[in-house]
């Protein structure tokens, strides 16, 4: 059975594209921080029949990812790193100057949305690099070349995602690993349409056959 290793997984995107690998026949590893909405999302995923495993990681750490993702990499098929840093008020998202977010929360933004990201891929591609196969699939966003003075601490880091997917798209084809992006250029609600749409985009980069990759796909 092959297997699909989601990190930040959530009730959006996250779900959406685990239900989508689930229809394939893949066993789902979900990893995040709140075992509440891990059990949920497990409890949603077992009634349609899915093989799934849970695991409780505090994404701010990259050590704990790191050991996370080395402990599964020999034996997944797909990374999905989603996580990301985005905050609500009153159910709007919620905009900062960059002046009145405390150090901490840059830090701990970065580490989310940049850090563990790396922390991922350095522990994931060696495993990939030697079996040769395998896609690692990231969740960017439109922020990342449409930069927002407000919601800076998100810019940079979807720009830092794709520039990831960029930079490792052709040392990783050579490999025979497909490394690709979403960029969400919209907001994406959970159990929407919309999240359909990008879970369809991810399992598209997924199955697409080799001589077709790209690196990135553009949902807006």
């Amino acid at each position: 059975m092959k297997t699909i290793l989601i990190i930040g997984a959530g009730p959006g995107i996250g779900l959406a594209t685990a239900e989508r690998f689930a229809r394939e026949g893949f066993r789902i590893v979900l990893a995040a921080r709140n075992a509440d909405k891990l059990t949920d999302m497990s409890g949603t995923l077992a009634g349609h029949g899915a093989d799934v495993i849970s695991e409780i990681v505090e994404i701010r750490d990259a050590a704990a990812v790191d050991e996370l993702v080395s402990r599964y990499a020999p034996d997944i098929d797909v990374l999905h790193y989603n996580a990301g840093v985005l905050r609500y008020r009153e159910g709007q998202l919620r905009t900062d100057p960059l002046g009145d977010l405390a150090i901490d929360t840059i830090e701990d933004d970065v580490s989310v949305n940049v850090t563990g990201a790396l922390a991922a891929l350095r522990a994931a591609l060696p495993a990939f690099y030697d079996r040769g196969s395998g896609s690692i699939l990231l969740t960017g966003g439109g922020l990342g070349t449409a930069p927002h003075p407000d919601l800076l601490t998100l810019s940079v880091g979807k720009a830092g995602i794709r520039a990831m997917a960029q930079g490792l798209f052709e040392v990783s084809r050579n490999h025979g690993v497909h490394v690709g992006v979403v960029t969400v250029a919209k907001l994406v609600s959970p159990s929407s349409p919309e999240a359909d749409e990008v879970a369809e985009l991810f399992w598209g980069l997924h199955a697409q056959p080799q001589d077709e990759w790209v690196w990135e796909r553009l949902y807006a």
